[in-house]
């Protein structure tokens, strides 16, 4: 079976930044790619596995992915006949090419995407003998907990790092008291804010997130549809509690 034969489940995530002359060059989308070899490859490996961005394309002009206009990442994967698992992550070039999308933003998304594949139970329902899939909210909670964090050190930031505002200074000081940690934290909302910015743009959503609004909802089970999302401010109220470290909401999901 041909690798790509196995992209059935997709997870699209989409960024805008606050600076909104900023896009990514392919060039810088090749060092956030480099970023994430170099941080998770041994870990990897470790797990007989493998981690592949845009087919593993150098160039620009070898990525088929890169000339797509569409503003999509997905994520897929393959076991071999000798149980090598390899991680597919596909991301459009008009994804990173769209006004104000910043390497930041980038980096949460291949976060995003690959927690699809390392995140986690819970798992989406799946034909049986496919590999497992962590659920959306899975996928936005390892994002932010753990491998954003990861990421960040190693990128450099076209923003100052700032608080967002006092609510999220008050969090990050009282849950980080060691300077490094804190400071990381308040980058990670810096994300966070790109994240919001694109909750606002889709569709039939009329209410803004907020960092201080959660949603209040508590489900009895979690969703375990392949093609199930969260609601916009559970979304943001997970990537915030990984932020934060502590446990998910229960918006989506139950112990």
């Amino acid at each position: 079976m041909k690798p790509l034969a196995v992209l059935i489940l997709f997870s699209f995530s989409f960024s805008f930044s606050f600076r909104a002359e900023a896009q990514v060059s392919y060039s810088e989308l090749q060092s956030v790619v480099s970023v994430f070899h170099r941080v998770y490859a041994p870990e990897l490996k470790g797990q007989n596995a493998t981690l592949i961005i845009n087919g593993g394309a150098a160039e620009e002009s070898k990525d088929p992915w890169w000339s797509f206009a569409d503003r999509h990442a997905s994520y897929g994967s393959y076991v071999d006949s000798e149980g090598m698992r390899t991680h597919y992550i596909f991301m459009f070039g008009g994804y990173a090419r769209m006004p104000g999308m910043s390497a930041e933003g980038v980096a949460m998304t291949l976060c995003h995407e690959l927690g699809h594949g390392i995140g986690g139970a819970p798992f989406k329902d799946k034909p049986e003998g496919e590999p497992l899939v962590s659920v959306e909210g899975q996928a936005d909670y390892f994002a932010a907990r753990f491998c954003i964090k990861r990421i960040l050190p190693h990128i450099s930031s076209r923003t100052p790092i700032r608080p967002v505002d006092s609510w999220v200074e008050n969090q990050c000081a009282r849950t980080f008291p060691d300077p490094d940690r804190r400071r990381l934290c308040l980058r990670v909302f810096q994300v966070l804010e790109v994240e919001r910015m694109y909750f606002k743009t889709q569709p039939g959503i009329e209410e803004e997130t907020n960092y201080e609004t959660p949603d209040a909802s508590e489900t009895d089970s979690v969703e375990l549809n392949p093609y199930h999302y969260p609601s916009p401010q559970c979304r943001l109220d997970t990537m915030v509690a990984g932020a934060l470290e502590k446990p998910p909401p229960r918006c989506w999901w139950r112990p």
